[in-house]
Formats: C-alpha cells, structure tokens, sequence
C-alpha cells in the first residue's frame, strides 16, 4: 500500500470513528509551510469538515521551528509530520517508541 493510500484510509478510518463525537470548539488544523503538508493538511480539514467539525485553517503556517511552537503553545490542534521529524524535534530519537512507529 502506497503512503498516499495509507494517509487516506488512516483519515477516513478517524473520520469513521469519530462520527457521534463533535469538538466544543473548532479544530485548529495546521501545515508546514511545504507542499505536502499543505496537501495531507487540507485532507484534514475536508475531512473534519464533511463530517460536521468546524475548523480553523493554519495550512502553510511556517516552518518546522513556528509549527512546533504553534502546536506546543496550544494554537494548533493538529497537523501532519513524518513520524522521523517528530522524533528529532521531541530529542528522542532513541527511544523504542519511535522505530516500531
């Protein structure tokens, strides 16, 4: 399965689940700055929002350092990021968690 098929099952399959659960408040969904994240970031918010989720868009908000601010100050809710950048920017790239990901 290629990734593209992996990210759309994986929305689709959140989408699913969450159907009879509504956030109090709009979901603030956000982007890096390149072309994919913008791309994966906009499945999520058409996602979220065909299933009556209200949003907040913040695709192509900045670079990798203004994402990761954003989503540890709290202004973003989520966004995509390959799982070997997270476990870069979290400085634990050793920790088991991050090979079996």
């Amino acid at each position: 399965m290629t990734i593209s098929k992996l990210w759309v099952s994986s929305l689709a399959l959140l989408a699913t689940v969450s159907l009879p659960l509504q956030a109090a408040s709009p979901v603030t969904v956000g982007s890096k700055i390149d072309t994919e994240g913008a791309l994966l970031g906009n499945m999520i918010l058409q996602v979220l929002e065909s299933h009556g989720v209200k949003t907040v868009n913040k695709i192509q908000l900045g670079t990798t350092p203004v994402v990761r601010g954003a989503i540890t100050a709290g202004e973003l809710d989520i966004y995509p990021e390959y799982t070997g950048n997270g476990a870069f920017f979290f400085k634990d790239e050793n920790d088991p968690a991050w090979k079996n990901a």
